[in-house]
């Protein structure tokens, strides 16, 4: 067999994935990383609480400690449904409440709990009408960003009422720093 293959040849696939552990951030060229979770009504929470019910549901992928959260968005693959009018609220976090997503009703007109692709907190700013220059722009950006005090664990709040459809899958982008 040539060196080549002995140390290129992939064996199971190029990707690893882990949902927690020891993180170490390194001086040096790097990419972001991706942290990625499901979250599903049809499905149980990391505690084993259905999804469907009102309540905080962690969705079993952990951030790590110094993680800087620079974008988030979610693909909506099954839009959400609750029994009465779609009054039920949905909330997104990493570090602290709502910092992904505020807590929206799924009837609401902003609604990013309908299918499709819809881009969360961080990563994005808040632009109303005017001109805004590149450099103020960065720095709405960047007052987005979100760093992690401690391993957190993604969660999605269901309030208000419970749901009875609906499935979305987070994605949740960042590096390490100190």
């Amino acid at each position: 067999m040539p060196i080549f293959d002995k140390f290129y040849k992939r064996k199971s696939g190029i990707d690893t994935f882990f949902k927690r552990g020891t993180v170490v951030k390194k001086d040096g060229l790097t990419v972001a990383k991706v942290a990625v979770a499901t979250f599903d009504s049809a499905a149980n929470d990391s505690d084993g609480v259905s999804n469907k019910t009102a309540a905080a549901h962690g969705l079993g992928v952990y951030l790590p400690d110094n993680a800087i959260v620079m974008r988030s968005w979610i693909d909506v693959v099954t839009t959400f449904t609750s029994a009465t009018s779609d009054a039920a609220s949905i909330a997104l976090m990493a570090q602290s409440a709502n910092d992904l997503s505020s807590a929206l009703t799924i009837v609401d007109g902003r609604n990013m709990f309908d299918a499709g692709m819809h881009q969360c907190i961080p990563g994005s700013w808040n632009v109303t009408g005017s001109a805004v220059a590149e450099v103020a722009m960065a720095a709405l950006i960047a007052g987005s960003w979100v760093k992690m005090t401690a391993e957190r664990e993604l969660t999605a709040t269901i309030a208000i009422e419970a749901i009875t459809a609906g499935k979305l899958v987070l994605y949740v982008e960042y590096v390490l720093s100190d």
